[in-house]
């Protein structure tokens, strides 16, 4: 599920960081799986109600519709907007490119490190009231990083990471596999 390296032919002919492909995949199984839930439903509905009731059969057809994307209204926004890719010495994410070269070697190595959003509740609930609120007075302060490819925030079941470019814009990236995607970037970045 994780990237991909490029053929080791084209790797010595690529120019800077055109060698490394990378493209994460996201999870489909829910998809499916509600998709085939619906379909198996409104099969035995059309066996019972078609052709006397046919009206009532495309009320239910309209309104499984609508359930599907009710059901799958987080996979679909996760595809349009936190869909992952480098490619050709560019970093895809959703509707977002921007060359790889843009973001900085020492934020990439800082991304690394990150704690998970689970260490990091878990650091948060070992401090106490006043380092919480010193920690809250912080990031007052400072601007929150830009989420890249759009969205209002980290998807349920993503992970993030932060990086900068070289102009000092923070950009947060949703990923599935942050290992993979910070060494495929490591790898691009790479002179």
């Amino acid at each position: 599920m994780g990237g991909t390296d490029g053929s080791a032919a084209g790797a010595s002919t690529a120019p800077y960081g055109q060698a490394v492909v990378y493209e994460e995949k996201l999870p489909r199984r829910w998809m499916i799986a509600t998709a085939m839930v619906l379909a198996i439903w409104v099969a035995y509905q059309a066996s019972i109600l078609l052709p006397q009731d046919s009206t009532v059969w495309f009320v239910i057809l309209g309104f499984s519709t609508i359930l599907a994307l009710i059901f799958n209204a987080v996979p679909i926004s996760k595809r349009i907007y936190n869909r992952i890719h480098i490619r050709d010495g560019r970093l895809t994410v959703g509707r977002e490119t921007i060359p790889v070269e843009s973001l900085t070697v020492d934020s990439l190595r800082e991304a690394r490190e990150q704690p998970t959003d689970a260490e990091f509740v878990a650091s948060l609930t070992s401090r106490s009231r006043e380092e919480l609120a010193e920690l809250r007075r912080r990031s007052r302060e400072t601007r929150p990083p830009r989420i890249m490819g759009g969205g209002w925030s980290v998807p349920m079941g993503m992970d993030q990471i932060v990086v900068q470019t070289a102009q000092g814009e923070s950009l947060l990236i949703a990923t599935h596999h942050r290992e993979a995607l910070v060494d495929a970037l490591m790898r691009a970045r790479q002179r």
